[in-house]
């Protein structure tokens, strides 16, 4: 028997729906910073480096004219130090200009605006003195964030103070393939703890130095973490037993340290003793969420030692991204649902997408998705915006060009850096303005897609 036909999934009015992008990933031209060095080494998995990126620095003005023709009203985007810093104590003001004028052209294109204020990247100077580590690092991310602030802050809606923290700490000082790809468990300690002192100076700034937004509205600030749904690998018996707590070690060792240190103002294990941090507790006005993937943890006997997590051990027949990551759109709402119990305020999607070379393979993931957001704002989660990552084909970090996420297509190597919408583009448009998924939209770009996946109760004609 075919699926039940399902009634249009529609979402609350005045939703945020855009894409979500880095400086570093699509600026191109970022010079001064630990990234820029690294890629010169040739470490990067495909062998590329940066270069102009999408040269998104000066095609700004057509990028935010095609959000616009899609029907996209919202946009997030980030500033890069070191672009604005390059040397210590020596500030660029042309391109806190150039940052102010980028952001008065999304809002000229009806964009409301998201701002990072760190992605991961840092100023050369500022790495080469230790990076977070350093003991002045807090001081100059300070005055940092006030000349940001203060260069473009009524221009923004929402403030991203860091985004996906715990992947400095773990990518760069624990796993070893991000800057500054060191193995060091008490320099990831640290680190983490300057991080979360740095999110909670960057919230107390924001809101004592602008106060009012656009339309003299507040801005809301936040963090943007990456949320795994992990579970155990076995679907039933024994194994899935002892699996279960080595899930949840794995989820609180992750995220789950970052959400406890801000809900509980100190550092939480594994990372600290408690430590408490002045101003860390309940420094969040919002919750981005960053979902890609389901992670399971594998109990494989009879050694026990022998633990699989993260993506490693996926049980058979799971569909998979050219990332290797699990397509698992139900971890979004249980996600969601995890962040609106522990924190009880609203939430923006603020990354979601697929690496898929072809599109189809994004089609599916992007409806599927969006059907899980529409449920968990069913069962009562207070989600208020879906920003798809990303844009245009980009710069993926450690793998270069060669993964493609955006929703429009760019070659690297094409002297005019081309923009072309893919399928994925006018499914995301679909919905937009409709401000609903319906079963039209579904059929035309990504038929199938919602039929494995559960819906908000009632939403299945004749189920």
């Amino acid at each position: 028997m075919p699926p039940a036909p399902f009634r249009p999934l529609r979402f609350p009015s005045d939703f945020w729906w855009g894409t979500a992008s880095a400086g570093h990933q699509v600026e191109g031209g970022n010079l001064h910073s630990n990234w820029w060095a690294f890629e010169q080494q040739g470490l990067v998995n495909d062998g590329s480096r940066s270069g102009r990126a999408c040269d998104y620095w000066n095609r700004y003005p057509e990028d935010h004219s095609l959000m616009r023709a899609l029907g996209l009203n919202s946009l997030r985007l980030g500033v890069e130090w070191a672009r604005i810093e390059p040397a210590e104590g020596r500030v660029d003001a042309s391109a806190l200009s150039h940052y102010r004028s980028l952001l008065e052209d999304a809002r000229a294109n009806g964009l409301r605006v998201c701002l990072t204020l760190h992605h991961w990247v840092l100023p050369l100077w500022l790495a080469e003195r230790g990076g977070w580590e350093w003991g002045g690092a807090l001081g100059a991310w300070e005055a940092h964030v006030r000349r940001v602030v203060g260069a473009v802050g009524d221009l923004v809606d929402l403030f991203v103070t860091l985004n996906e923290p715990m992947v400095p700490v773990l990518a760069g000082y624990l796993a070893a393939y991000h800057p500054p790809c060191r193995r060091a468990p008490l320099a990831a300690a640290r680190v983490f703890e300057a991080l979360l002192r740095a999110h909670a100076i960057a919230y107390r700034v924001v809101h004592a130095e602008r106060p009012r937004g656009p339309g003299g509205t507040t801005a809301l600030v936040g963090f943007a973490s990456a949320y795994q749904h992990v579970e155990p690998y076995h679907e039933g018996g024994l194994l899935r037993l002892a699996e279960a707590p080595i899930a949840r070690l794995v989820a609180r060792g992750s995220f789950g340290a970052w959400d406890r240190s801000v809900l509980t103002g100190r550092v939480a294990a594994p990372f600290g003793l408690g430590r408490r941090i002045p101003g860390l507790a309940g420094s969040a006005d919002f919750v981005g969420v960053n979902y890609y993937m389901r992670w399971s943890a594998k109990l494989a006997l009879p050694r026990f030692s022998n633990v699989k997590s993260a993506g490693s051990a996926c049980p058979p027949g799971t569909e998979l991204t050219e990332m290797g990551w699990q397509v698992y759109p139900p971890g979004l709402f249980h996600v969601l649902d995890l962040v609106r119990r522990n924190f009880g305020k609203p939430i923006w999607i603020t990354e979601n997408g697929c690496a898929d070379s072809g599109d189809e393979k994004r089609r599916r993931y992007l409806a599927a998705h969006l059907a899980q957001v529409h449920r968990a704002i069913a069962a009562g989660c207070d989600v208020r915006g879906f920003l798809h990552w990303t844009f245009t084909d980009n710069f993926e970090w450690r793998e270069g060009f060669e993964k493609r996420f955006g929703i429009i297509a760019m070659d690297p190597n094409d002297p005019e850096l081309r923009r072309t919408p893919k399928q994925s583009a006018f499914l995301l448009r679909d919905v937009a303005r409709a401000n609903a998924l319906d079963a039209d939209a579904v059929a035309r770009h990504a038929p199938g897609a919602l039929d494995p996946w559960p819906l908000a109760p009632g939403l299945r004609i004749g189920a």
